[in-house]
C-alpha cells in the first residue's frame, strides 16, 4: 500500500478482499430467478420456421393468449447507433405480420403452472405461410437477395470502413502477399442457468418489480420503461444470483418486456422460465464471420500493410443496448491485434439474416480476429521458410507505449517475452525432430503458436464513443438512515 494510501485512511488498495458469495453457493442456497413463486407462469409460441408470414394464430378454448395485437401502443425494440452507416431495425416484441428466424415469439400463454402453460402451448395452431430464408451472409448480400427488412434493402445495416493514408502505395510496394480466408461458425453461450423472468406488481403502489437473469438491470429498467411507457420510477428490475452470463445476457429480450407488461396488465405476478431448447435456438448468438485477411510483407517477412474484408451475420434483429455493431465493428477496430503494422484497411459489414440475433459473448470478435491473424503468421512463415516463432519475434509490438493503426494505445505488454517462455517450454527444435519421425510412421503431429491481446478498463467514456442511444455505465450512491444519523447537523461525521 502506498504512503499515501496510509495517510488518507484507506485500508482497501492492494488488499486481499475474501469472496462471501460462495458459501451459500456452494451448499445449494443461491437465490435464482426460477425459485420465485408466481401467481401466473408464461409459455411462448415460437415460429417453427426461419422466414413466413404469420397467416393465423388458433386459441385453445378457455386459454389466455396474447398477441401481438393485444400489445396495443407498447413499441419495438430499436436500438440506435449514430455511427457507421447504421440503419435501426424494430423486434416486435411479439411477431406480428411475419417471421424472421426460428425461436421468434409469436405469442405468450398464461396459465396457472408452468406445466399448464407448456400443455397449452402444444395446442395453439400457428399457420405461416413460409418463404425462402437467408441464412448466411454472403447470401445475404448477393445481388437480388430479398430484403429481411424494407429499411435495409440490401441488407447491410452497419458497415464500418477504414484505410491509412499510406495503405495503397505500401501495399503496393511489398515483396510478398499472403492472403486467408477464414469461416467462424455461431456459437451459443449456453450459460448454466437459461435466461428467467418474474415480474410483480404491487397493488398498493402499483409498481412492479422484475426479477430476471440479466447483467444490465439498470438498462433493462430504463428500456421497458421506454417501450411500455411506463416511468422509471415504477419498475424496480434485480438481478439475483445469476447461473452463468458470459454477455448473453447484457441484452433486452422481448420476454422480459412483456412479462413486466402482463405484470400490469394483470395486476399480479407472472414469471417466465427459459427451457435448454429455447435457449439454443432463440437466445442470444454470437461470432458467424466470413474473414478475408491479406498480409503484405516486404524482404525481410516484416508485415508492413494488413487489409481485411469482413462479413458478420448479425440475425434477424440488433440486439439492445450495444447493437448489431457488436460483432463486425470490433472486428474492424481489433484486427491488426498485437502486431506492428502501420498501414491498415478495413470493410466490415453486419448483414441481416433469417437467423437469431447476435448479441456480446466472451471476447465480442477477438477470438476471431486472432485465430485468422495468427493463421496469417503460420501462412506467411511457410511461404517465407521460416519458423512460425521466428516469423512472430520479426513482427510483435516489442516497444512501448505503441499506438495502432486504429489509435488503440497499447500502454505495456510482453508479448515476445511471453512467447520466446511458451517457445522453451515447449522446445520447438526437438518437437520438429519427433514430427519429422512421425511423419515416417504416417502420424501427424501439430504445434501451435498464438498471441493476443485485449483491452481493459472499459468505462463510460469508452462505451459513449461508440454512438449508442444509451450508454451501458451507471454508478449509483444511497445514504441508509443508520448513516443519516450520524451525520446529523449536531454532531461530526463519523468515518464510514
Amino acid at each position: 500500500m502506498s504512503a499515501h494510501g496510509k495517510e488518507s485512511g484507506s485500508t482497501w488498495v492492494g488488499r486481499s478482499i475474501r469472496r462471501l458469495e460462495d458459501p451459500a453457493l456452494l451448499v445449494g442456497q443461491g437465490r435464482f430467478t426460477g425459485d420465485l413463486a408466481a401467481a401466473k407462469w408464461v409459455r411462448f409460441v415460437r415460429s417453427p420456421v426461419a422466414a413466413g408470414k404469420i397467416l393465423r394464430i388458433g386459441k385453445p378454448d378457455g386459454a389466455t393468449v396474447v398477441t401481438a395485437a393485444d400489445l396495443g401502443a407498447v413499441k419495438p425494440i430499436r436500438p440506435m447507433l449514430h455511427k457507421f452507416n447504421y440503419i435501426p431495425v424494430g423486434q416486435p416484441i411479439l411477431a406480428a405480420d411475419v417471421v424472421r428466424f426460428v425461436g421468434e415469439p409469436v405469442a405468450a400463454v398464461i396459465a396457472a403452472s408452468e406445466e399448464e402453460a407448456e400443455d397449452l402451448v402444444d395446442l395453439v395452431e400457428l399457420e405461416i405461410a413460409d418463404t425462402a430464408p437467408l441464412v448466411d451472409a454472403r447470401d445475404a448480400i448477393a445481388a437480388g437477395a430479398p430484403a429481411v427488412h424494407a429499411e435495409a434493402p440490401a441488407n447491410v445495416i452497419v458497415e464500418g470502413r477504414v484505410k491509412t493514408p499510406g495503405f495503397d502505395a505500401t501495399h503496393a510496394a511489398a515483396h510478398r502477399h499472403v492472403k486467408v480466408q477464414v469461416r467462424a461458425r455461431r456459437q451459443n453461450a449456453l450459460p448454466l442457468e437459461p435466461r428467467a423472468a418474474h415480474a410483480a406488481y404491487d397493488a398498493a403502489s402499483g409498481r412492479v418489480t422484475l426479477t430476471c437473469s440479466t447483467q444490465m438491470p439498470h438498462l433493462m429498467r430504463t428500456a421497458i420503461c421506454d417501450l411500455i411507457g411506463m416511468p422509471e420510477s415504477d419498475l424496480r428490475v434485480i438481478a439475483p444470483d445469476v447461473g452463468g452470463g458470459f454477455g448473453q445476457k447484457m441484452s433486452l429480450g422481448p420476454e422480459y418486456v412483456l412479462l413486466a407488461w402482463l405484470a400490469r396488465k394483470l395486476r399480479t405476478s407472472v414469471a417466465w422460465s427459459e427451457d435448454r431448447r429455447e435457449n439454443l435456438i432463440a437466445c442470444y448468438h454470437s461470432r458467424d464471420q466470413h474473414v478475408t485477411l491479406e498480409g503484405a510483407f516486404d524482404e525481410g517477412g516484416k508485415l508492413v500493410a494488413l487489409s481485411a474484408d469482413i462479413l458478420a451475420n448479425v440475425g434477424a434483429y440488433s440486439c439492445f443496448p450495444t447493437t448489431c455493431g457488436v460483432e463486425p465493428l470490433m472486428a474492424l477496430a481489433e484486427m491488426p491485434g498485437p502486431y506492428d503494422v502501420r498501414e491498415y484497411a478495413c470493410h466490415s459489414r453486419g448483414l441481416v439474416t433469417h437467423t437469431c440475433p447476435m448479441a456480446p459473448y466472451r471476447g465480442v470478435s477477438r477470438p476471431v480476429v486472432t485465430f485468422t491473424l495468427e493463421r496469417l503468421m503460420d501462412k506467411a512463415a511457410a511461404a517465407f521458410g521460416i519458423e512460425p516463432a521466428q516469423m512472430r519475434r520479426r513482427n510483435l509490438i516489442d516497444k512501448f507505449p505503441y499506438t495502432s493503426a486504429m489509435g488503440l494505445v497499447f500502454d505495456e505488454a510482453t508479448y515476445v517475452e511471453t512467447m520466446e517462455v511458451a517457445v522453451a517450454a515447449a522446445d520447438i527444435a526437438g518437437f520438429r525432430r519427433r514430427q519429422a519421425d512421425a511423419r515416417k510412421d504416417g502420424r501427424y503431429l501439430g504445434l501451435g503458436l498464438s498471441t493476443f491481446s485485449e483491452r481493459t478498463g472499459y468505462g463510460t467514456p469508452a462505451f459513449a464513443a461508440r454512438g449508442m442511444e444509451i450508454t451501458p455505465a451507471q454508478n449509483r450512491g444511497a445514504i441508509t438512515r443508520a448513516m443519516a444519523r450520524r451525520c446529523s447537523p449536531r454532531r461530526r461525521c463519523a468515518p464510514s
